[in-house]
């Protein structure tokens, strides 16, 4: 039976433990650091919050929110593209990862010139996640 170590021996980065798979963080370079900065500093704003009508700070130089692909890249989502890109806050972006893990959103897709996956329609698709994120919010009401 293997050893499980109680604690992490401080020779260890910790940070290291805590990383995307080798998959997820080859893409993520200094191109998509500017790409990132560059698009919340545009919309500073949660994009499904704004839907919802709060008005959630994320401009850039803090961890409240994130810019994210509608398509994820692993799904072949374009990487680059505006079109593909959301600006929201850790609680938009945390609803959305488990609804990705957790379920097929019905999201219209076409092609771009490299073959890339993008959404045919973001405004549906920001409708569609507010709508998921007041449901949760409802539900996590209701359990209180």
């Amino acid at each position: 039976m293997p050893y499980i170590p109680k604690y992490i021996p401080s020779n260890i980065n910790k940070a290291k433990m805590h990383r995307k798979p080798s998959g997820e963080q080859g893409n993520y370079n200094s191109a998509w650091q500017k790409v990132s900065v560059n698009y919340r500093r545009a919309n500073p704003l949660c994009e499904v919050c704004l839907v919802l009508g709060e008005m959630v700070d994320i401009t850039p130089g803090d961890r409240k929110g994130c810019v994210d692909h509608m398509i994820p890249i692993t799904r072949n989502g374009s990487m680059y593209n505006l079109g593909n890109l959301l600006a929201l806050c850790k609680s938009c972006h945390d609803t959305k990862s488990i609804l990705e893990k957790t379920s097929v959103a019905p999201v219209p897709i076409y092609m771009d010139a490299d073959a890339k996956i993008l959404p045919k329609d973001k405004a549906d698709v920001i409708a569609w996640l507010a709508q998921m994120v007041q449901r949760k919010r409802l539900n996590n009401e209701n359990i209180r």
